[in-house]
């Protein structure tokens, strides 16, 4: 979005007052944006786990960070939304790594590894937005074979599943 800011500042005549990430169709104010921008590196892999608060998710993903930190030539960056006060809250990982240092915001928009660690997650949440084009999906045996006959996944978004390229693991 902040893009959309600097490119609107280059026209001849850029708003003098404006809103960004909204359409606003009362007074005309927003910027158009790409919401496809990303600043991210290719080289950099975007992994977001999904998981159950006291499932171990959020336990094995920091000791998988720190590991690739300190002990290969990557640079590491992990990040975890949870609940800490709740056990069976929705737990949420971002990990990066790459050859480069991180200079990301904490928050992964479009991963390209996803995981799945409990299928009533696919119901409740669009959890495959995030993933970009081409992103390895990869979910328990029982979650894989459930959605792939359909029996958890409403139809819009097994059609939204089977239009995006992934892979499973």
């Amino acid at each position: 979005m902040a893009k959309g800011i600097f490119d609107d500042l280059k026209k001849a005549q850029p708003k003098n007052h404006f809103t960004i990430g909204i359409n606003d169709d009362v007074t005309h104010t927003s910027l158009a944006y790409d919401p496809e921008f990303s600043t991210e590196d290719a080289k950099t892999v975007r992994a977001l786990f999904y998981g159950l608060g006291s499932d171990g998710t959020v336990g094995a993903n920091k000791n998988s960070i720190k590991i690739i930190g300190q002990e290969t030539e990557f640079y590491a960056q992990g990040y975890f939304v949870y609940d800490s006060k709740k056990s069976g809250s929705v737990t949420t990982s971002h990990l990066r790594f790459g050859p480069d240092p991180i200079l990301s915001t904490y928050l992964i928009s479009k991963a390209n590894f996803v995981a799945c660690h409990q299928f009533q997650f696919l119901e409740r949440m669009d959890i495959l937005e995030a993933a970009a084009p081409g992103a390895v999906f990869s979910a328990e045996l029982a979650v894989w074979g459930r959605m792939r006959s359909g029996a958890i996944c409403r139809r819009r978004r097994r059609r939204r599943f089977s239009k995006r390229r992934f892979s499973s693991t």
